[in-house]
């Protein structure tokens, strides 16, 4: 009895076998012909059964199934579904030849993959070029899904997303692209062309070294991009913040990126920002004086301090902040304009308690006094606004504030030629 079981099973594996044989034949046929509906009828009367298959025949059934969706998707037929479909095909088919060891259909579907995937991606550069953001995210997320490991497609599709409005798509993709600490940096590599001596770039460094070998070029050097983990974190929060109201949830995102990168000041100023929405304004300028220890120079920190120092009343703070600001970089512009603001503010009030004295002998002498101190807030906003009119000439804003302190100071020949400078654009 249990011999002819044994024969009955060997005749219904060869069955089983032979079937699936017959089927794959049929469809790689059907696909030479150009008949794709065939070859797909072909392939989905053995799916329910692929996994019990052998080995040869199942990697071929990926391979046909995979090439049968691509065309299909090509001729329009159910494309972003069909696309998938393709994608996942040649995906289960490379990773069960790489568990065979055996790479016989994987050789033949990698390039078939990598058309499929710039197929799709031209698609989604021409549905952004007609702002359809929405198709464009979607078509750059099909096409993540066809190659997982290229999470730029992520990225690019969470920034489709945003430009849609669509936030909760936005904010899922941003969310796997921090957990996945995708930062996107990449190293660039360059070298000096010989012959014209101009810095190129190359598509790798394997390439770049054989040109400084072959010594057409040389001076190689190398520049790694800027890393997009504080973009996404950043946008994260806003959406937390700005889109769904919990500043929790968008405190607790930029805290575990800063865990993982805790030099990025990029992720320290996202933080900053919140408590500045919070209101927090001391947590705001001790994360920017965070910020500072870590980088000396940086600028945008010193004058966030200006602005929050000038906002809570600490004038000298605010302005010794701003000095920094225009020592470090003598071009910021709304550093020089903010600075000499607090002397202008603080001249008006001068003013104020001038107009409030009488004409006593008392009043007249405090009134001297004061007058001196006008002059002198009104010569130090002068100094830095003629520093920076140096670097905007044609700023009429600041040319009129220097036309009218010039007028109040009587330096008549300055005050011409700001007069004769507004006239030339017009003001």
């Amino acid at each position: 009895m249990k011999k002819t079981i044994s024969i009955f099973s060997a005749l219904l594996i060869t069955a089983f076998s032979f079937g699936q044989k017959k089927e794959l034949k049929t469809a790689e046929k059907a696909l030479k012909k150009g008949n794709t509906v065939e070859a797909k009828a072909a392939l989905s009367s053995i799916e329910s059964i692929i996994d019990g298959a052998d080995a040869k025949y199942k990697a071929q059934y990926y391979f046909l199934k995979g090439q049968t969706y691509q065309d299909l998707a090509e001729k329009g037929m159910d494309t972003e579904a069909s696309l998938k479909i393709a994608g996942d095909a040649y995906n289960k088919l490379f990773e069960y030849e790489k568990e065979q060891k055996n790479l016989k259909y994987t050789k033949q579907a990698k390039p078939k993959l990598q058309t499929l995937i710039s197929k799709t991606v031209d698609k989604a550069i021409s549905a952004q070029k007609v702002k359809d953001f929405t198709k464009a995210s979607e078509l750059l997320h099909l096409t993540y899904t066809l190659q997982p490991e290229n999470k730029d497609f992520l990225y690019f599709a969470a920034s489709n997303s945003i430009s849609a409005k669509d936030y909760d798509t936005a904010l899922k993709y941003y969310e796997e692209l921090k957990e996945a600490n995708y930062t996107g940096v990449r190293t660039n590599y360059y070298a000096t062309n010989v012959a014209d001596g101009k810095k190129e770039s190359f598509p790798d460094k394997t390439i770049r070294d054989l040109s400084i070998k072959a010594k057409t070029h040389s001076n190689p050097t190398m520049e790694k991009t800027k890393s997009r983990l504080p973009e996404i974190v950043k946008n994260i929060s806003w959406i937390y913040t700005n889109h769904i109201g919990d500043n929790e949830k968008a405190l607790k995102a930029v805290e575990d990126a800063i865990a993982i990168n805790p030099d990025d000041p990029g992720l320290l100023l996202t933080k900053g920002n919140i408590y500045y929405k919070m209101g927090d304004t001391a947590k705001f300028k001790e994360i920017m004086k965070e910020i500072i220890a870590k980088n000396p120079n940086d600028v945008d920190s010193y004058y966030n301090i200006g602005v929050i120092s000038a906002e809570n009343g600490d004038v000298e703070e605010a302005r010794a902040a701003y000095a920094k600001v225009l020592e470090l970089d003598p071009g910021y512009i709304n550093a020089g304009v903010n600075l000499s603001k607090t002397y202008l503010d603080e001249a008006s009030d001068v003013v104020d308690e001038m107009n409030k004295l009488g004409n006593s002998s008392a009043d007249n002498k405090k009134f001297e006094v004061l007058q001196g101190q006008q002059t002198t807030l009104y010569r130090k906003a002068l100094k830095v606004l003629e520093g920076i009119s140096v670097n905007v000439p044609d700023d009429a804003k600041i040319l009129k504030q220097l036309k009218g302190l010039y007028s109040f100071l009587g330096e008549d020949e300055k005050f011409k030629k700001v007069k004769a400078k507004l006239a030339e654009l017009g003001q």
